[in-house]
């Protein structure tokens, strides 16, 4: 067990006492069990030890980018039935979870399916470029509760969610193999997700993902979200406080789109004080209970945390991209012909109107 510091200005501070515990599974692999208060438990039945993938990537030369391949991944826990979660406490069931404990706060662990791990092995091909999928892939249990969610949660267990991505930057960004880490959360059956238990994921990726390469090249010439938000009109705001905003951005791809800005440039969350680490969890907190109130249900949405690649940069300046897959109302925004071909997105509503609707939700 052991007690998280953060660096803050040069100096060390205890992160309100965060606790986290590391538990290692009967494969051998490390458990996470983040918390406010430290955790004592014992373990039950664990699960049975699952084949490791060997994910490999191949390079498509007309994108100029990697896919990787994990065949294994058709194997993961789909669509379980109702009286089954693997993300619940274990030890409070009759089978076995991957948290085999009677109860946590925050757990992370190794994707038993990962699409990059310290396994991936070169597949050689003629004429394809290939190379070992190297990198970590982790599961962010968010609560114990199966029904949780985010927009339901205390501010404390969104402010401690927050911590534990800082943690999981600062290990990650560490490891020889990894070059980009990107937390991230997927919300809905619409945008893919098979379990329902609150949770995201950490993908640590062996590459700087192209997305993010122009993010670094654009921020390279300028840093167009302090220009952004300079210029930007209130009437794309949806919510701010002392250090956050939080808006629809002019140029959004999705109808209800949104971005968190730190109000003055900074890197990644890990440079975050106590009162920024609280800023930032209001605005997350703010978003998805506006998203739910808006279609008066769960909203589907991806959010993805855009970080620079470096622990120190004075250029990237870290969002929050949240992209609910809907077109007008609660309509599905499907990746279509444009989208999916030339990668150009087509658009039928404004972003001043969507941001109009939906600032009404997040007072």
């Amino acid at each position: 067990m052991k007690l998280l510091v953060l660096q803050l200005n040069g100096k060390k501070k205890f992160m309100n006492q965060i606790h986290k515990r590391i538990f290692i599974r009967n494969d051998k692999k490390e458990l996470y069990l983040y918390g406010c208060k430290e955790h004592k438990g014992s373990p039950s039945q664990e699960l049975e030890i699952t084949e490791i993938p060997k994910p490999h990537m191949r390079w498509n030369p007309s994108r100029e980018e990697w896919v990787t391949y994990s065949a294994g991944r058709k194997n993961r826990t789909s669509f379980p039935p109702k009286e089954y979660c693997p993300l619940c406490p274990g030890a409070n069931l009759n089978y076995p979870t991957e948290i085999p404990f009677s109860n946590f706060e925050v757990a992370v662990f190794p994707n038993r399916w990962a699409s990059f791990n310290s396994n991936g092995e070169n597949i050689f091909l003629e004429k394809i470029l290939s190379k070992p999928s190297k990198g970590e892939c982790e599961v962010v249990v968010y609560s114990p509760a199966h029904l949780d969610t985010i927009s339901e949660m205390p501010l404390e267990r969104i402010e401690l969610l927050t911590k534990v991505w800082i943690d999981r930057y600062k290990e990650l960004q560490k490891k020889p193999d990894v070059k980009y880490v990107l937390p991230f959360e997927n919300r809905g059956e619409e945008c893919g997700v098979t379990l329902h238990h609150p949770h995201g994921q950490i993908y640590a990726y062996p590459f700087i993902p192209p997305a993010i390469e122009k993010e670094i090249r654009a921020f390279k010439k300028e840093n167009f979200l302090t220009k952004i938000m300079n210029e930007l009109e209130e009437k794309y705001y949806v919510y701010q406080n002392e250090n956050f905003i939080a808006a629809v951005p002019p140029f959004a791809r999705y109808a209800y789109e949104i971005w968190i800005i730190p109000k003055n440039q900074i890197e990644g969350p890990w440079k975050f004080n106590d009162i920024q680490i609280e800023d930032f969890s209001k605005c997350i907190q703010k978003i998805v209970k506006g998203y739910d109130n808006f279609l008066d249900k769960r909203c589907p949405y991806i959010m993805g945390l855009h970080a620079s690649p470096e622990l120190s940069d004075n250029n990237f300046h870290f969002h929050v991209e949240f992209y609910p897959p809907l077109r007008h109302g609660d309509k599905p925004k499907v990746l279509a012909g444009s989208e999916s071909m030339a990668g150009v997105f087509i658009m039928d509503v404004l972003p001043e109107d969507s941001a109009k609707v939906l600032r009404k939700f997040m007072a």
